[in-house]
């Protein structure tokens, strides 16, 4: 694991306001004194101006959980980069499978969103992949990654003051209660790792997280692998105390 690391909270359409306000003043109530671990909460987008205030003396930032690839203009219902800027976000996940599956977000339309996070603006992307169970079951998890990462990257002009997170979210792990083994899981990234190596990334912090079902029974064993610099969290992060719980095991 790098010197720093993450411990990311993407909330999906779990906790509406009043329930995003109670967790953080549960949250504030434990330390969050691990000083290389970047906590980073992705709420509803309406409950991100209300948290603002309540996490700005806590080791917290917010992020979006989707965002738009346009700057501007006649897009209904889109949230733009300097719309998230402005509420105060720095963060953004970028592709997550909920987005390609049911929203039909497609490996170009993703590359066209990670392009303009990471040119246009100051907010950090966290970019996901993963591959199916039949997938998985045909044995094409490297191919499915491969062309996930090389739609993604390739027109990246990568910068080395800035950022990039990826996770690894087994498509068949997110939601089901189960998580990848240890040895997939390690295998896996290793052939990220060695697929990012293909290009320029011109000493660019690139950061390798895991998601999938991550509970406080598991994140112990998976954050001991050497790729892993943190994880994206779905349904375990709505509870503080389970939050809490994996956070403390970085």
């Amino acid at each position: 694991m790098n010197s720093k690391c993450f411990c990311i909270a993407n909330w999906k359409m779990y906790l509406n306001n009043i329930e995003s306000i109670n967790f953080i003043k549960k949250f504030s109530k434990f330390e969050l004194n691990n000083d290389k671990c970047k906590v980073v909460i992705c709420p509803t987008y309406t409950s991100i101006p209300l948290l603002l205030d309540l996490v700005k003396n806590m080791n917290i930032s917010l992020g979006s959980q989707n965002i738009s690839q346009f700057q501007t203009g006649p897009y209904t219902g889109e949230i733009s980069t300097d719309i998230i800027e402005e509420l105060g976000c720095r963060w953004s996940i970028i592709g997550h499978s909920e987005r390609r599956q049911f929203f039909n977000e497609s490996d170009l339309l993703i590359s066209e969103k990670l392009k303009s996070v990471y040119d246009t603006s100051l907010l950090t992307p966290i970019l996901c992949i993963g591959e199916t169970l039949n997938e998985m079951k045909d044995n094409h998890t490297k191919k499915v990654l491969g062309n996930q990462l090389d739609s993604a990257l390739s027109n990246l002009v990568f910068k080395n003051d800035k950022d990039l997170l990826i996770a690894y979210e087994p498509v068949w792990a997110i939601g089901t209660g189960i998580s990848a083994d240890i040895n997939v899981i390690s295998k896996n990234m290793k052939i990220i790792k060695d697929f990012i190596k293909k290009f320029d990334t011109k000493n660019c912090n690139i950061y390798l997280l895991y998601g999938g079902s991550v509970t406080e029974d598991n994140a112990s064993e998976i954050s001991s692998l050497n790729e892993i610099d943190g994880f994206l969290i779905g349904s375990s992060s709505i509870d503080p105390v389970k939050f809490y719980s994996i956070y403390k095991q970085f």
